[in-house]
Parts: structure tokens; C-alpha cells; sequence
């Protein structure tokens, strides 16, 4: 039976702290898998000879995981630390867990989510709060998820418009980012767009400080809505985060582990709840205000309109957010179809259009949770130490091995 190579051991002829082949094993794993599985991998940075390696010939899933399982039996005498092993071990978990499914293995959408990234969604209890939300945002715009969808689209930015939008929007986050955290010299993004995706926005690292960001064209894309995504895929997001990990953990370290990220893994779990908040930590409301009024709306070309209101509507709308989770758990295991889950999106979430949610879940499923319990984890992790301390904190989130939040 093809193993992938795994033959190391722990011989005296190196040491423990340059014993690279389980990192090695590991990369080669996940890139089998992502082969067999399109969604599972974020980003592969390793070298090329071993991606290589690793689909010739392409083991089966069930190679796969035996391979996996192997691969952790032999972690406790690799000599690599207790740290690095927990994270692997974590790693592989998930791993296996991707396995199972993609061999038809059914999970709960509870089980799912503590197998991938460690976190169940705790019981909703915000729905008393929600309630209280949603007759603010009646108050200001009318109510009901139509009222909203009406007043958001009197801010949708043309399509032949988005780039222009985006990429100011961009400009605008790199320079509050720059202020606060010192990127290594180079450092670039290159942006496409594209359409028939499942979300607004998607980043892929592809190392040395060098992302490729895609925005969907086909995706209702509001001056607000533009101006996170480029905080949450570009700057203090997704870009930063990768370059500033590449850096601390591959380069100095070298720490080979870290030039994969699986999408379904407690690594990716952290690293997209950080991007979740990215736009929080360089946009207070006044910035936001200021930004979309004097840059991104003349160049929009849309007519000026009450912005203080439309991000205070943005704000409320975010903090329904807490409803998702409960909504996906009951949609996922079969306890409400679809067009019971498109209700309870539309009257408890406000969503009008709420089959994009349902798509998405359906692909991506309990990985949701890194926009909504991971959000909240973020946040409260960041702020805990007090203002002063918020872009230490969440540049630490970076730079070191962290793959949980505290509740």
C-alpha cells in the first residue's frame, strides 16, 4: 500500500529541531487531498518537487487518510516539540475529518465544526437583543428584509465601476495598516474579478508577500461592502496575516508545516476570524464616514446620500450575524429545509435573498463559523487588554502558532 513516502525516523545523523520530513509528509498530504478536493486548500507555498511528488502517483482518499493516521503515530518521536505536534496532530485531525466526509461519512454540523476547528457554536441567545436590532433598523429605513434590500441597492456600485472602487478602497486600508504594522519590501497584490461564485470576495496567498485577490463581479457589491472586503482580504487581512506568518514561522523558524493552509482546519479558522475583524481595527466610524464620502462615492459615481445613516444600518445589520450559526446548525442537519431556512434568514437575519447563504452553506458548511463565533472570539481576544494594546494583540494572532480563540 502507496504510503507517500513515509519512511522517516528519528536517527542521530539530525537533530530534532531540523527534522523536516513529517512537515514534509504533511504538506504532501494536503496537497493529495486539495487534488481530490478543490475547496480543502486556502493556499500551498512549500516547494514545488513536493507538490509534485504528492500526485504522482495521486493516493485514493482512503490512502489518504491511512497515510494521515500513519503520519500521527510516528509525531511523538519526530523530536519536533511539544507544540508543533499538537498543531499537526490538530491539522491531521481535520484532515481525516474532510476525509470521512468526502467518503460519505455523514457528520452533525456540532461534530463538524469541533472536528475541523476545535468550536461548537454555543446556544443561540441573543434572539431578544436581534429582536431589538431589527426595530432600530425599522425605525431608520422600514422594516422588514425588502425595506432593506431596497435602501442597500441606492448604494450597490455599478459593475464597470467595482475596480476603480476596489482598488481605492484598497489604497485607502494598506496605507492605515502600513501606519501600524511594517511589511517586508515587495510586498504586492494583484487583483482580479470574476463572477458565478459563492462569495464577494476570495484571497489566495501565493507567498513572499504576494497575494491574488478575486472580487465577484456578479455579487451586489455596496460602497461598504467593497471597502471591508478590501481590510478583510487585503490589509490588516488576509494578505498581512499570510505575509506576516510566512515571515515569523516559515522564514525564521522554519516551521515548513505553515506553508499550507487547509480551508477546513483550526489554522484557517483563526486566520479568517482575524480577517473577519481586520476592518475593525483600521475603520472607526468617522474614518468610514470620511472615506466613503470624500473617495469611494465620487468615484463610484453614485449621488451623495446620508452616509452616517448607512453605516449606522451597515453596523446594525452586522450584529444579526448572531442568528447565523443556529440557522446553518438546523439547515445542515436537516432539521429545516430550504425554503423554511430562506424564511428564518429573511425575518430574523433580514436577508431578501437569502438562497445566496444556503449556497454557500451547502459548499462550505460549518466553515461559516469563522465569520460569526470566530468574529466574536476575535474581538474580544484583541480588545481585552485595553485600546492601547488592540494592534499588539492582533498582530501576535499573526506572527505566532495560535490555532484557538478563548470563548
Amino acid at each position: 500500500m502507496l504510503l507517500l513516502g513515509l519512511t522517516w525516523q528519528n536517527n542521530g545523523c539530525r537533530s530534532a529541531g531540523h527534522n523536516t520530513e513529517p512537515a514534509e509528509q504533511y504538506l504532501k498530504l494536503a496537497v493529495s487531498l486539495s487534488e481530490r478536493d478543490p475547496d480543502f486548500l486556502d493556499f500551498y507555498t512549500g516547494p514545488e518537487p513536493l507538490a509534485r511528488a504528492a500526485k504522482t502517483p495521486l493516493p485514493s482518499l482512503e490512502q489518504i487518510e491511512q497515510n494521515a493516521k500513519h503520519l500521527q503515530t510516528r509525531l511523538p518521536n519526530s523530536g519536533l516539540g511539544a507544540e508543533r505536534i499538537a498543531f499537526l496532530n490538530q491539522q491531521l485531525n481535520a484532515m481525516n475529518q474532510r476525509v470521512r466526509q468526502l467518503r460519505g461519512a455523514i457528520a452533525g454540523f456540532d461534530e463538524e465544526s469541533r472536528n475541523y476547528f476545535g468550536v461548537v457554536a454555543p446556544p443561540d441567545t441573543d434572539a431578544a437583543q436581534r429582536a431589538k436590532v431589527r426595530s432600530e433598523i425599522a425605525v431608520l429605513i422600514g422594516p422588514g428584509a425588502k425595506a432593506y434590500s431596497a435602501y442597500e441597492a441606492a448604494f450597490v456600485v455599478p459593475a464597470k465601476q467595482v475596480p476603480v472602487v476596489f482598488e481605492a478602497a484598497l489604497k485607502v486600508c494598506r496605507e492605515r495598516t502600513l501606519a501600524r504594522i511594517p511589511m517586508p519590501a515587495g510586498e504586492h497584490i494583484d487583483v482580479t474579478y470574476v463572477v458565478n461564485k459563492p462569495w464577494a470576495g476570495f484571497s489566495r496567498y501565493l507567498g513572499n508577500a504576494h497575494s491574488q485577490i478575486q472580487v465577484n463581479l456578479g455579487f451586489p457589491q455596496t460602497l461598504d461592502r467593497l471597502l471591508d472586503l478590501a481590510c478583510h482580504e487585503g490589509y490588516p487581512g488576509h494578505h498581512v496575516f499570510n505575509t506576516l506568518r510566512e515571515e515569523a514561522l516559515v522564514k525564521q523558524r522554519h516551521q515548513q508545516e505553515w506553508a499550507v493552509q487547509p480551508t477546513f482546519s483550526p489554522q484557517s479558522f483563526v486566520s479568517e476570524a482575524a480577517a473577519s475583524y481586520a476592518p475593525q481595527m483600521v475603520l472607526d466610524d468617522a474614518a468610514r464616514v470620511q472615506i466613503e464620502r470624500d473617495v469611494l462615492f465620487p468615484i463610484a459615481g453614485l449621488p451623495q446620500r446620508d452616509i452616517k445613516r448607512y453605516i449606522r444600518v451597515e453596523e446594525l445589520i452586522a450584529m444579526l450575524h448572531t442568528g447565523e450559526p443556529e440557522i446553518a446548525r438546523e439547515y445542515l442537519d436537516g432539521r429545516l429545509e430550504f425554503a423554511r431556512a430562506l424564511s428564518r434568514l429573511e425575518e430574523e437575519l433580514l436577508m431578501e435573498h437569502g438562497e445566496t447563504m444556503l449556497t454557500y452553506l451547502n459548499e462550505y458548511r460549518s466553515y461559516m463559523l469563522t465569520y460569526t463565533v470566530g468574529l466574536d472570539r476575535v474581538a474580544k481576544y484583541v480588545n481585552a487588554a485595553g485600546p492601547e494594546n488592540r494592534w499588539q494583540r492582533y498582530t501576535a494572532l499573526m506572527t505566532s502558532s495560535v490555532t484557538s480563540l478563548p470563548e
